[in-house]
């Protein structure tokens, strides 16, 4: 099997894909391209958004669809579909956190945007944080049914990712959150990954 992921040469949505393909043990090509390449691969795709998976010759789109994908093959979809709808909940709610924070971000430095991070910071960032330091109380120390699950990974990565935009750890105030980091981290496979993983450009917007 032939498996190659195309994503920008940072974390955001390529993490939680590079590491189900490890916990797969599905060896890939680690395709990680800058906003030049990207316009010239963008007119030549079905659909105009990374990241891309390709298997055997044909691709696919959508993040959380290949997230999912590759989450049943390596066993971290949930035991049920109750389970499998609590963990699509779970990342369907990290992603409304992303999208109201991170298109800030990648604006021309102005003091609107300024403005507009700051009540990122302070506001919409611990309102949805405080949402999931709940939900790991109620789960022992997990997102879903207290074990481990694809929702734990996508929370891991792309919370360092926005570590990375707002160069703070955004988990700081949040004790089951750094917890749950610290042990997922830790997981020999993640461990592994995560030493060697390059490193995130210092401004995601000059790629």
């Amino acid at each position: 099997m032939v498996v190659k992921l195309t994503y920008f040469a940072m974390s955001g949505l390529g993490d939680p894909i590079r590491l189900l393909l490890t916990f797969c043990k599905m060896e890939f090509e680690d395709i990680r391209i800058g906003r030049k390449e990207w316009e010239k691969l963008k007119p030549t795709l079905k659909l105009p958004h990374l990241p891309m998976l390709e298997v055997d010759g044909k691709t696919y789109f959508q993040g959380y669809a290949i997230c999912r994908y590759l989450a049943r093959k390596a066993g971290l979809n949930g035991s049920s579909e109750e389970e499998g709808l609590a963990i699509d909940a779970t990342v369907d709610t990290l992603m409304d956190m992303i999208k109201k924070t991170v298109l800030d971000y990648y604006q021309p430095d102005s003091e609107e945007r300024s403005k507009c991070l700051k009540a990122s910071l302070e506001v919409t960032i611990p309102f949805y944080l405080n949402v999931f330091e709940k939900q790991l109380e109620e789960n022992n120390g997990y997102f879903v049914a207290g074990k481990l699950t694809w929702a734990d990974i996508v929370v891991l990565t792309l919370g360092t990712y926005l570590c990375g935009i707002f160069k703070v750890d955004i988990l700081a105030d949040f004790p089951k959150l750094k917890e749950h980091r610290q042990k997922i981290s830790e997981l020999p496979v993640i461990k592994e990954w995560l030493e060697k993983r390059p490193a995130d450009p210092e401004d995601y917007r000059l790629l």
